[in-house]
């Protein structure tokens, strides 16, 4: 597009000091707050930023000491909570820094990054605005509570999620009879030492002992979980989907069909993208625009991001439809065009459409 390169701010350099935003944020800069990915170094300093914050002794903490001692080990769940919370720190820490940035355009404000990031505030935020969300169990420390829950809700097909994870990680989807079980799930559960470790697999694994599935909802109790109910997708090809939606300026623009034979559908798991104009075949025009209406209504509840990726079910029938999950950082969808351009392109069209850059001190959104 005719602009220099960007300016690259790796994560582990801002918390420790070695760059500050008001030395390379300029006048008229575009600033796009970005995920901190998978770098164990960044991981250990979330980590260790979350160990000093408060918060309720009923979810697992690790001292700042025992951060440091950690080693890495591909795909172990550390501390998703504790991990959150440092994360917060660091959006703060950002939005502190940019403050002294005068004049800057900002993609994605830090708090309702935050939100996005805790699925249970952000659940209860779309459905405050009248966004249609899948039913919530209400907040579930136990595998007994969760029990409990179910029966008062009549409700015998649930989904547990890690309250602060992504990418399917810490998902579980369970279903009870009341004599037969089974959880459906990405975690894995290894013990070593006498310890239960849980590792991110990306291979389903199915529990049907009630003894493993209690082990399992226990240990991801301790970490914050959010449970909802499981609502039916429909079917297209032989297989289950979702789509992630991505609107950009408070618009529907990037679609991609996920297609799953579980309940899964996130594409790392070895599922298949599907063809959006088959979808539409099926489904009534008014349908169809009844998402795009629900994704441009979820959009406005975050006023100050440009752009948020959004994880939609279709229920069976094509008519019915519901927010599953708000995506802050749901825009890497490789080799999808809306208009002839991709996510990124789209993004940088949009912020630098904007009007007026953010002053100092503003939270004007864009």
């Amino acid at each position: 597009m005719g602009l220099r390169a960007a300016e690259v701010i790796a994560y582990r350099d801002l918390l420790s000091g070695r760059v500050a935003l008001p030395d390379a944020v300029r006048p008229g800069s575009v600033v796009r707050i970005d995920s901190p990915g998978q770098d164990f170094e960044v991981e250990q300093q979330l980590l260790a930023l979350g160990a000093g914050a408060p918060d309720d002794e009923a979810y697992a903490r690790l001292s700042g000491p025992a951060v440091a001692q950690l080693a890495f080990e591909r795909g172990r769940l550390l501390y998703p909570r504790q991990w959150y919370l440092g994360f917060c720190r660091a959006l703060e820490l950002i939005e502190q820094q940019l403050a002294g940035c005068p004049s800057h355009r900002l993609m994605n404000q830090p708090a309702e990054i935050a939100l996005m990031f805790d699925k249970r505030r952000c659940q209860a935020h779309l459905l405050a605005h009248g966004v249609p969300v899948p039913r919530t169990l209400g907040p579930v420390h136990s595998f007994d509570e969760l029990v409990t829950r179910m029966q008062q809700a009549n409700c015998y097909r649930v989904f547990v999620k890690l309250a602060h994870g992504s990418s399917a990680s810490g998902v579980v989807a369970y279903q009870t009879n009341g004599r037969q079980h089974q959880a459906t799930t990405t975690v894995e559960m290894v013990r070593q030492d006498g310890e239960l470790r849980l590792y991110n697999s990306l291979r389903l694994h199915t529990y049907r002992r009630v003894v493993e599935i209690a082990e399992l909802i226990n240990a991801l109790c301790r970490h914050c979980v959010h449970v909802e109910q499981w609502i039916p997708k429909a079917g297209l090809g032989g297989r289950r989907f979702d789509l992630r939606v991505l609107t950009i300026a408070g618009q529907v623009r990037h679609t991609v069909v996920r297609l799953s034979r579980g309940p899964m559908t996130n594409l790392h798991l070895a599922n298949k993208r599907g063809p959006l104009a088959e979808l539409l075949t099926r489904m009534a025009p008014a349908a169809w625009e009844d998402v795009r209406s629900t994704c441009e209504a979820a959009a406005r509840c975050f006023p100050a991001s440009l752009y948020a990726g959004l994880d939609v079910l279709v229920a069976p029938g094509y008519r019915r439809h519901a927010i599953l999950e708000a995506n802050a950082f749901g825009d890497l969808l490789l080799g999808v065009l809306c208009d002839g351009v991709d996510t990124y392109t789209a993004e940088i069209q949009a912020v630098l459409a904007a009007p007026n850059p953010v002053g100092r001190g503003t939270k004007r959104a864009l």
